[in-house]
């Protein structure tokens, strides 16, 4: 085994004292440090705003079962889905609750007694992998074809943008965006797939948006802005102003034909307060785009409520 620079770093999740500490003892023992949590809320809550190595959920955790947990990292749009995460039992479980947990995001299902020898080499081939990719990554952290940030480039913005906005007290909103290209009739849109046209829409949201937003390209066709200091209305606006930008670029010929925004947005007035953390703000962005009613063009989450 070759040992890596810097040790692996371990979140495990376990509300049972014996067993938090039996784990701790054992992947300490295996080079890693370890940061424990008691609950599945906290384990959650750390999980998405530092990087782990490997995330060891035990079925004894507080307040969710360890597939839900699974499910709701797994369903995190910043939540970083190379990193392995392992459920561990003090007893055997059933083959189906088993399959249950792998398609819930879970790499690895334990259940006493543990070979962890065998763990620990499946997990040394885990981060091996998953350190190759995020240095590939790396070299990727804006997108070639936009100039925008990758999703990647805007996981890594997202946190360092949360932690002065919760030091702060300052408002905080997400956008997500789909430009679509108008048809001759302007009787309908659709998505604006094509790379040079999304291009072009790309460098109006580069070159029209404020200096302390982030930018990023998270899917096909589509957008998303983090925005510091910007309440709900201050959203509205922000999308109304690129969408006169787009308009005066469709005038001017220096994108092809009318474009029309249709964008999602969550917004909170105080960070701080909000209880909530970036990867939900996007969330929450996106799921308001995914479900804009016919005939509109802009939603917010709480308005899906």
């Amino acid at each position: 085994m070759e040992i890596p620079e810097q040790p692996p770093l371990a979140l495990i999740g376990c509300s049972e004292m014996w067993m938090s500490h039996a784990l701790e003892s054992v992947f300490e023992e295996h080079g890693y440090v370890v940061a424990l949590t008691r609950s599945a809320a906290q384990t959650i809550k750390l999980a998405r705003r530092t990087v782990h190595d490997v995330i060891v959920v035990d079925e004894t955790i507080d307040d969710m079962n360890p597939v839900d947990v699974c499910r709701t990292l797994r369903d995190g749009p910043l939540f970083d889905h190379s990193t392995p995460v392992v459920i561990t039992s003090p007893k055997p479980v059933t083959r189906a609750y088993r399959l249950s947990a792998f398609a819930s995001g879970a790499w690895e299902y334990c259940s006493n007694p543990i070979d962890f020898e065998a763990v620990f080499l499946k997990l040394e081939t885990f981060i091996r992998a998953r350190r190759e990719t995020a240095a590939a990554q790396a070299q990727n952290f804006v997108d070639p074809a936009t100039g925008l940030y990758t999703s990647f480039g805007l996981h890594q913005l997202a946190g360092q943008l949360g932690a002065r906005a919760l030091r702060k007290h300052e408002a905080f909103a997400c956008v997500a965006i789909t430009p679509e290209q108008r048809t001759l009739r302007e009787e309908k849109s659709v998505d604006l797939d094509s790379v040079n046209g999304f291009a072009d829409v790309a460098n109006v949201f580069r070159a029209q948006s404020r200096k302390s937003d982030i930018v990023g390209v998270t899917g096909l066709s589509r957008l998303a802005i983090l925005a510091p200091d910007t309440d709900a209305e201050g959203a509205r606006l922000l999308v109304g102003r690129l969408q006169n930008e787009l308009d005066k670029a469709s005038r001017s010929r220096s994108i092809a034909g009318r474009v029309q925004l249709r964008a999602g947005y969550s917004a909170v007035p105080d960070f701080s307060s909000a209880g909530i953390n970036v990867d939900d703000l996007v969330g929450q962005a996106e799921s308001a785009l995914d479900h804009i009613p016919r005939g509109s063009t802009l939603i917010s989450f709480d308005e899906l409520r």
